[in-house]
């Protein structure tokens, strides 16, 4: 499982939006680095939710001045269908199909991390405090909430550039933008997993 970290894109394109932002990768070197058995499986799945997350952050913000080129077109003439708009249809599609991918991954990682709290021998707390299963769930609560959030914005995908009105498309852009479903309790429970499997230090 590669924990090699995408450089963090700047927020400066995607006013109002609030990845979630880690001072490290865990990649960095941390005291479980030589970790062995389960406990090493479970912390590579931790590594690669958070890369796969970085990922998605990538690409959101890409969408994010895509969908505000859209909403600006829309703006001026909501019944023109100019080439121009189609361009930044099909660069939001593209974007969008990397974003599928990214929730593909979140998909398989709720199947790994599910397995790996049914192993047998799997010590009670694996690390810190959780459990196994409890590592699971956030696990899962995490990949679901991605999960809502692609369907949010493949109905963004298929509606922004139809919208008939100027405020349709700026309400569908500024949909995209927050990613409603991502949640600061949602990025509070990823950093608690990195901190529980030694890829965050507790300052």
């Amino acid at each position: 499982m590669s924990q090699k970290t995408p450089k963090r894109p700047s927020q400066d394109t995607c006013p109002g939006f609030s990845p979630i932002t880690l001072h490290k990768s865990p990649a960095a070197q941390s005291p479980q680095r030589n970790l062995t058995g389960p406990p090493r499986v479970i912390r590579d799945i931790i590594a690669d939710l958070y890369n796969n997350v970085q990922r998605w952050n990538k690409l959101h913000i890409q969408g994010c001045a895509l969908v505000k080129q859209i909403a600006a077109i829309k703006a001026g003439d909501p019944r023109k269908y100019s080439s121009q708009l189609e361009e930044y249809t099909t660069e939001l599609y593209g974007v969008f199909s990397g974003l599928k991918l990214n929730n593909e991954i979140f998909i398989l990682l709720i199947s790994q991390s599910e397995a790996f709290s049914k192993l047998p021998n799997v010590s009670d707390p694996v690390f810190f405090s959780l459990s196994a299963s409890s590592i699971s769930k956030l696990i899962r609560e995490i990949c679901e909430a991605y999960g809502k959030e692609i369907q949010a914005k493949r109905t963004i995908l298929e509606n922004i550039a139809h919208s008939k009105t100027k405020n349709e498309a700026m309400f569908l852009a500024a949909y995209w933008t927050h990613q409603l479903n991502v949640t600061d309790n949602i990025t509070f429970k990823l950093e608690s997993l990195l901190v529980e499997s030694g890829h965050r230090l507790i300052q």
